[in-house]
C-alpha cells in the first residue's frame, strides 16, 4: 500500500529536482538497502534516472546504514556525520544516491500552486518561512537562556573554561604521575 505512494513521491522529487536523474541514470536497475535504525528500505534505480521502493526479496547491489540520531545529524548539515554512516556493496551507487537524497529540494509552492493558485501559495510559502524563521529564533533564545542558568543559577552544565582547566589538570597530573614513577624505577635500579 505504502510503496506505490513511496514511488510515486520519490519519483515526483526526482522529476522536480532533474539533476538527481542523470546523477542515478548510471546506475540503473541496481538496488540499494538503507537501515535507518530497525527500519528498511530497498530502492530502486529505474531506466529513467527516478527511483522506486523494491521488494523485500530484491538483491541489494549497496547498502547503507546509519541510526536516527546519526540522519538527523545529516539533516541538520553537520559535515562530521557522513563519514560515519555505513556503507557496503557498490560504493559508488551509495554515495551518488546519499548525494541526492541529500541535494533534492521538494519545491512545495510549485505544488501548492496547482491546488490553491500561485498567489496563494507564494502568500502561504512567505507566510510559511516567516513562521519557521520566528520559531527557530525563539527555541535558540530559549536554549541560550536554558543554557545561561543552567551554568550560572543552577549549575548542572560546566562551562567550557571548567571544562577545559579541568582537562588541563587532568594531563598535570598523568605527566607528574608519569615523571614520579620513572624516578621511582631510577631509585629502585640505584638500590640494587
Amino acid at each position: 500500500m505504502f510503496k506505490p505512494l513511496l514511488t510515486r513521491i520519490l519519483n515526483h522529487l526526482t522529476t522536480q529536482n532533474s539533476w538527481a536523474s542523470v546523477e542515478l541514470q548510471p546506475f540503473s536497475g541496481q538496488t540499494v538497502a538503507i537501515y535507518l535504525g530497525p527500519a528498511k528500505a530497498n530502492l530502486t534505480v529505474l531506466e529513467n534516472g527516478g527511483l522506486a521502493m523494491a521488494g523485500e526479496s530484491a538483491i541489494d547491489d549497496a547498502s547503507i546504514s546509519l541510526s536516527p540520531s546519526l540522519a538527523l545529524r545529516i539533516l541538520a548539515k553537520d559535515a562530521a556525520a557522513s563519514s560515519q554512516v555505513q556503507i557496503t556493496g557498490n560504493t559508488e551507487l551509495a554515495k551518488a544516491l546519499a548525494k541526492v537524497l541529500q541535494g533534492m529540494r521538494w519545491d512545495y509552492e510549485e505544488d501548492l500552486s496547482k491546488i490553491i493558485g500561485d498567489i496563494p501559495a507564494t502568500q502561504a510559502n512567505a507566510f510559511a518561512k516567516k513562521t519557521y524563521s520566528e520559531a527557530k529564533s525563539k527555541v535558540i533564545n530559549v536554549t541560550e537562556m536554558l543554557t545561561e542558568y543552567w551554568q550560572e543559577e543552577n549549575p548542572l552544565i560546566a562551562k567550557k573554561r571548567h571544562v577545559e582547566a579541568f582537562v588541563k589538570d587532568v594531563d598535570q597530573l598523568r605527566d607528574d604521575v608519569e615523571r614520579l614513577e620513572k624516578r621511582i624505577e631510577k631509585l629502585k635500579h640505584a638500590l640494587i
